[in-house]
């Protein structure tokens, strides 16, 4: 026991909260805004390979946030994720912060890493930060993200330097920053082909007037296109959300395939790249004109079909975001499915 915290128990909650901010970006979990640097070290036996190591602490973290409620309603047998992340320096802080409530007296320590950055600095559960570098962490919305801002820019073995308060008194703390670089990640969490293809696929009579869609269908049989993100990273392929088919907004909300008659398609598509991968920020994203935030693809249907859509980024123009120049819709994959 660690600061009234079982260490096993406290490192899995600060995985859950890193992993479940990583999918609330997917908009898959929600989870609050209280994990400030998210480095953990797995401490399992060293006689379990890296492999069973990973293994073992995301089973840990899934349970928990099935326990929990993060997805929903959902079955587990619904639960599909494909979560990417970009090569990376994360600092290693370990200090879970509670930034849910008002810091008008400065950031509460809920707990620290054990062996992390933030315990080797001599953090406690229970400090209240004042400040860290000279910048005030007291009596202002967003400490926390002033917090992470000021741990994130500073290189590797940098010097950081808080005013805590401890027990009712002032006290200084403070160390260098010790950051670690992660590889590129992906990880597949469920069935997501299976998914893309049969979870509440749309019938082409949602899609089109019912008496030509159930005519098209008979005479040319049917397929269907999906926006399901199971796209890989690695070829510059990110996740797309398809707004409408031939003129028509699909539906219901929140489905991911649209059942529709074999043949050609013309759909309006809006691009759901993560801003880790791009280089401007989101309000130059948004300033660009409605009619430039979708683009038109054509897609050729084949019967008993998977079509899956994705949003290409253009490497070359990431950075060029008028117009919408830094990406373009693509049908990168097809995978036979049986329409019924």
């Amino acid at each position: 026991m660690t600061n009234g915290f079982n260490r096993p128990a406290l490192r899995r909650t600060l995985l859950a909260a890193a992993f479940a901010a990583s999918l609330a970006t997917l908009g898959t979990a929600q989870a609050d805004d209280t994990a400030t640097s998210a480095t953990v070290r797995v401490r399992s036996g060293a006689s379990l390979t890296v492999e069973q190591r990973v293994s073992e602490e995301l089973r840990a973290v899934m349970t928990e946030l099935i326990e929990t409620g993060a997805f929903g309603d959902q079955s587990p047998q619904r639960i599909a994720l494909d979560v990417d992340t970009p090569a990376q320096r994360v600092s290693n802080l370990g200090v879970l912060v509670d930034s849910a409530r008002d810091a008008h007296d400065g950031l509460r320590v809920l707990a620290v890493t054990p062996g992390g950055g933030g315990e080797r600095m001599g953090l406690r559960a229970g400090d209240v930060l004042v400040a860290v570098n000279g910048t005030s962490l007291a009596g202002a919305g967003g400490a926390a993200a002033s917090l992470r801002q000021t741990v994130d820019s500073l290189p590797n073995g940098g010097a950081l330097a808080f005013d805590v308060r401890r027990d009712g008194r002032a006290q200084k703390v403070s160390g260098a920053l010790s950051s670690v670089y992660l590889p590129a990640m992906h990880l597949t969490i469920g069935n997501g082909k299976q998914l893309a293809s049969n979870a509440g696929a749309t019938t082409a009579a949602a899609l089109a007037p019912a008496t030509a869609a159930a005519t098209s269908s008979a005479e040319q049989g049917c397929g269907r296109i999906s926006d399901y993100d199971i796209a890989p990273r690695q070829q510059q392929l990110h996740a797309a959300k398809i707004m409408s088919i031939d003129g028509v907004t699909p539906g219901p909300s929140g489905t991911k395939a649209y059942r529709v008659a074999a043949g050609m398609h013309t759909l309006k598509v809006a691009e759901r790249i993560e801003n880790s991968y791009l280089s401007f920020n989101d309000r130059e994203r948004n300033a660009a004109l409605a009619s430039e935030r979708y683009k038109t693809l054509t897609v050729d249907v084949a019967p008993d079909t998977t079509t899956l859509i994705a949003a290409h980024l253009n490497e070359d123009k990431r950075s060029e975001w008028q117009g919408g120049a830094y990406w373009n819709p693509v049908a990168w994959k097809q995978s036979a499915e049986a329409c019924r």
